[in-house]
């Protein structure tokens, strides 16, 4: 499971790859107005929330943000306490920023691996979500206990899915709904969960499932349905990647799933597909899950990456008002440093649109993420292998901006540029609130400095 922490090593020429664990983060909001010209900004504002320290309040924030009621939530990845099962640098958190009078202070909700063996779960690495009553859920890729061994940083377990419930007296409730093991459905969720109308979890697990031997001898992932129960959550795998032959349907999930307007799951493989040439173990995937009539669900393979057109999607898909669904590929494209694409339904069949063709990066490419779109139709994400400054040895990152222009075209322009004192390698993807303001977190750089 380490391989799927550190983005595997089984690599398509130039392999984007997480920068070195052992930095500091910081978390960060952007905000951007619109001026009354439609496509254009006004000066935008920049301002740092909260710069973490390292040690008990987290390190390395892992996934999207959570606004809730003008509160924001997440995870970080390590950091909390320094447990020797989590490499010295802790098992992860789960907090909140509140914000008094332009001022935002952090409350640590749960630390991590304060179980024997982290039974309770260890490096929480995806987006938050809430139920109606408040609770939040998320899983976490590692921990968990059992008799598996998944990972060298933690103790025995593959990864849970866990909840967290607030108290009377101020405190969250950790329990965990299911834990995970190569040899019952799934191991390593990361890509975030998402409820079903009925109360059901989905998501993904980047390991485990159908085993494809020389490609990964780890598995190729799952989709999983979560079910709550009275004797508990059982898990059912919806769909078992690699279930084709020559991984054709796609492999290693490592991105989460969203809903479509018409009731399908839609997501993205990192790797299988087609462009094997090209790609060592396949050149990735956007697929679409549809339920049937007898309780199983359809896979559909929308578009299989070969090179040009971006290889190697990590990060989940997002669709605007029409349908349309929009992702990023961090590899390959025109100059070999990624793509945003755009999937569109017209008669019978998906077609696949190259956006843009990220210009500058490294050899890691762009390191894009997921996507927001606005209510206007435009597009704003992040890239940490271009702009300024030095962050790990690379260049800190961007914000950036594509609008939709009459002549069907789109226009790319940079919103911000980290130098590192403000933050570095942006690497969660972007929330908007209401009045559009961006929100985001980067792995390094901050008041603390980083490594």
């Amino acid at each position: 499971m380490d391989d799927f922490m550190k983005r595997s090593e089984t690599a398509c020429r130039h392999r984007s790859r997480r920068p070195s664990v052992h930095l500091l983060a910081v978390l960060l909001t952007f905000s951007a107005v619109l001026t009354i010209a439609p496509r254009c900004w006004g000066a935008n504002k920049f301002k740092v929330l909260y710069s973490f320290k390292g040690g008990t309040d987290g390190w390395l924030p892992g996934g999207p943000l959570t606004l809730r009621a003008g509160k924001l939530y997440g995870s970080t990845v390590y950091g909390g306490n320094n447990q020797p099962d989590c490499l010295g640098y802790g098992c992860g958190t789960v907090f909140e920023l509140t914000n008094a009078a332009g001022q935002w202070t952090e409350n640590i909700l749960y630390t991590f691996c304060p179980q024997s063996g982290c039974s309770d779960g260890a490096n929480p690495n995806g987006g938050l979500i809430f139920d109606t009553a408040g609770n939040l859920y998320g899983s976490t890729i590692d921990g968990g206990g059992g008799t598996e061994q998944c990972s060298m940083s933690t103790g025995a377990g593959c990864g849970v899915v866990f909840e967290l419930t607030p108290q009377k007296n101020g405190a969250w409730a950790e329990n965990v709904l299911y834990r995970f093991q190569i040899s019952s459905g799934g191991a390593g969720p990361n890509g975030g969960l998402l409820f079903d109308k009925t109360g059901n979890l989905y998501g993904t697990a980047a390991a485990a499932g159908n085993c494809c031997g020389d490609i990964y001898g780890w598995g190729a992932g799952v989709v999983f349905e979560l079910s709550p129960g009275s004797g508990g959550w059982t898990e059912t795998v919806r769909y078992s990647f690699c279930s084709q032959p020559n991984c054709s349907d796609g492999n290693a999930p490592y991105a989460g799933l969203m809903w479509g307007a018409d009731g399908a799951l839609y997501g993205t493989t990192a790797f299988g597909g087609t462009g094997f040439e090209v790609c060592v173990g396949g050149c990735g995937t956007a697929f679409k899950l549809t339920p049937d009539s007898k309780g199983g669900w359809r896979e559909e393979v929308l578009q299989a990456m070969r090179g040009r057109d971006g290889v190697q999607p990590e990060a989940a898909l997002v669709a605007d008002r029409q349908g349309n669904l929009y992702g990023t590929t961090p590899l390959d494209g025109a100059f070999g440093f990624g793509t945003v694409f755009q999937l569109t339904y017209r008669n019978g069949r998906w077609r696949y649109h190259v956006l843009y063709n990220f210009q500058t990066g490294s050899f890691y490419g762009s390191a894009a993420t997921q996507l927001v779109l606005d209510k206007a139709g435009n597009i704003y994400g992040t890239i940490w292998t271009a702009g300024d400054g030095n962050c790990d040895g690379l260049s800190c990152g961007l914000v950036y901006k594509l609008a939709p222009r009459p002549d069907g075209q789109w226009s790319y322009s940079v919103v911000h540029t980290f130098s590192g004192s403000d933050g570095g390698l942006p690497s969660s993807g972007l929330i908007l609130d209401g009045t559009g303001n961006l929100y985001g977190a980067t792995e390094v750089g901050g008041a603390t400095g980083y490594a």
